[in-house]
């Protein structure tokens, strides 16, 4: 099976395996060759009127340097796509611990692949990094209407709950892309929910995937990995192909939110 891999809670222990530099050493990596914040890449944005988010669930991870969120994000008004997204999370003070909208942060980890009119969408990131304990979340959602065909998720397929010998418990699943447009960024969400509450939550990336092409990935929870599995795969890119950007062009960035 052709492994997926996405920079996740395992940092180091990934690092060691697959030579792969997690979001926050590329960030720090980014700033040291550009030399200030400001030259990386930034978003002018506002709340998108008639989007509500509600937070499912803050998990830190044991040793609390990261933390796990997942949102739902509702639309009583209009369709959106690849939409800016940042998360803060406060402690009980209403202190900012950490947010997902770091200068250098993954296109992946700053925006929400699709939402239609109406409808609602999860939005999953398993990699913030905190420097306390995370209580709540404000969430601000950005985006113009989208006027292209929206797209529905893609096939999941072969979804399981695995024991890896390095890593322990872990996630694994088949993306097919069943929609007739090129996928550029797929964000595939796992949680494990036990009762009505998500226990886990963890993300994989298959960056690129055709009509009819099929891709096996591999993920890691953070959490305490109990409950059942659900895996989902929202399209970024609408009929016409608007919205996620191919990986060399998705590149790093910040989203200044307002």
């Amino acid at each position: 099976m052709r492994r997926v891999l996405p920079a996740l809670l395992l940092v180091l222990a990934l690092a060691v395996l697959s030579g792969c530099e997690s979001t926050f050493d590329k960030a720090a990596k980014l700033r040291a060759e550009q030399g200030t914040i400001a030259d990386v890449v930034a978003v002018d944005v506002q709340q998108t009127e008639g989007i509500t988010a509600e937070t499912l669930a803050i998990i830190p991870s044991d040793d609390g340097l990261m933390a796990a969120v997942v949102i739902e994000v509702s639309s009583t008004g209009p369709g959106l796509l690849w939409a800016p997204i940042e998360v803060k999370l406060l402690d009980a003070a209403g202190a900012e611990v950490g947010t997902n909208n770091v200068p250098g942060a993954d296109a992946t980890l700053i925006h929400l692949p699709s939402l239609a009119q109406g409808e609602k969408a999860l939005y999953v990131n398993d990699q913030i990094s905190i420097s306390g304990t995370p209580v709540e979340a404000k969430v601000t959602v950005a985006g113009a209407p989208v006027t292209a065909p929206l797209l529905p998720g893609l096939a999941v397929t072969n979804q399981l709950v695995t024991e890896d010998v390095s890593f322990g418990t872990t996630w694994t699943a088949t993306i097919t892309n069943d929609t007739d447009v090129r996928q550029e960024q797929v964000i595939v969400q796992a949680i494990l929910r036990e009762g009505t509450t998500i226990t886990s939550a963890g993300i994989a990336i298959v960056a690129g995937l055709d009509p009819g092409a099929t891709a096996d990935v591999q993920g890691f929870f953070l959490g305490s990995a109990k409950g059942e599995l659900e895996v989902f795969a929202p399209a970024g890119n609408a009929a016409d192909g608007s919205g996620a950007p191919g990986a060399e062009e998705a590149g790093d960035a910040t989203v200044s939110m307002q």
